[in-house]
């Protein structure tokens, strides 16, 4: 009687030590094991419930840590910092056009660190992909295909209000007060290009002038006085309205941001030639980006009108979006190098 008597105080005793130990959260297979000796049905019971416990804290211990490692992964191909170039005129005071927040937000979007470079012409900034400096850019349609042929850049996207809109155009502009009304009236008087490598800035008004005045490239220089590069559309316009210069080549919605800053006046300045349609000024990255990391770039930029966008305003409260682009969309411009024998080694001497 004493041996079965102390023999069920062993068993209540253990099975106690098993409840005790499980609730604090010990070794659950030890503990089932234990309690398989004392009462092998129990056990299977169990230990059925103890997996299925343990299963969901096991589950979100396998997830946390995929989700610590997952991204390091995924990016161990990418830059430590993306970098985003912009072309002079288009990062500078009034006529910011809010780059910095869009680089800001395409950091947070990828998770990784952006930093904003402004270069100090075309060729610096097409230069600066060329040597890594820079993994995405926004470039005019002639410095993209030179940045394409020098750099490796690849189109991708375009601001405009619509796919069948996103172009734009040259004008050949002269001050309000000249007398003159065609570019013909020019001849023997000061020019201004935009720089080099400005499709609207050179490359179109210079065709313009061959059309229109019936000379070759190379007589174009010697139809003026003198002609000089300004540095950019905004220095252009601006020496029109002042009347520092007698005539220029500038792009029309640069025009449009140098008036909306206040910086000239409608009414400083006047138009007397418009040239055939450009493709858009398309967004270019570095085509040597890992693919993982240029479809974040693309998912962000084609959504980022649903999070910022005042970005996607023009220059008349007009809202614009990022439309895909390729480099076929630009063989417009490829060809009217090609007929002015611009080359970019001529062009970025």
């Amino acid at each position: 009687m004493r041996q079965r008597h102390w023999f069920s105080i062993l068993t209540i005793l253990a099975i106690m030590v098993i409840v005790f130990t499980a609730g604090c959260g010990n070794n659950n297979q030890s503990a089932n094991a234990a309690q398989g000796n004392a009462n092998g049905a129990n056990a299977s019971g169990a230990n059925a419930a103890g997996n299925a416990a343990d299963k969901p804290a096991n589950d979100a211990a396998t997830n946390d840590a995929a989700a610590n490692t997952a991204p390091a992964d995924d990016k161990k191909d990418w830059p430590e910092v993306i970098r985003f170039g912009v072309l002079p005129g288009e990062e500078e005071g009034k006529l910011s056009r809010g780059n910095q927040q869009f680089v800001d937000d395409l950091g947070k979007a990828l998770g990784i660190k952006t930093e904003l470079y402004v270069g100090e012409d075309y060729t610096a900034v097409i230069e600066a992909m060329r040597t890594k400096k820079i993994d995405i850019a926004g470039f005019g349609p002639f410095s993209y295909i030179i940045a394409a042929q020098r750099s490796g850049a690849v189109p991708f996207a375009v601001k405009a209000a619509s796919k069948e809109t996103a172009f734009y155009h040259s004008l050949i502009v002269v001050p309000a007060n000249s007398p003159a009304k065609s570019i013909a009236d020019l001849k023997g008087k000061t020019f201004l290009f935009a720089d080099p490598a400005s499709t609207s800035g050179h490359l179109f008004p210079r065709m313009m002038m061959i059309k229109e005045l019936g000379i070759t490239n190379d007589q174009v220089e010697s139809y003026f006085s003198n002609v000089s590069f300004s540095g950019g559309h905004d220095k252009s316009i601006i020496a029109i309205a002042k009347g520092q210069a007698d005539g220029a080549g500038v792009c029309d919605s640069c025009i449009d941001r140098v008036v909306e800053a206040g910086l000239v006046k409608k009414s400083d300045y006047k138009v007397i030639g418009t040239s055939d349609p450009i493709p858009g000024s398309p967004l270019a990255y570095r085509g040597d980006l890992p693919a993982d990391l240029v479809e974040k770039i693309k998912d962000f930029v084609f959504n980022y009108d649903k999070q910022n966008p005042e970005f996607f305003k023009d220059a008349n409260g007009n809202m614009t979006h990022y439309f895909p682009v390729t480099d076929a969309d630009y063989q417009v411009v490829k060809d009217t190098a090609t007929a002015l024998n611009m080359s970019p080694e001529e062009l970025l001497k």
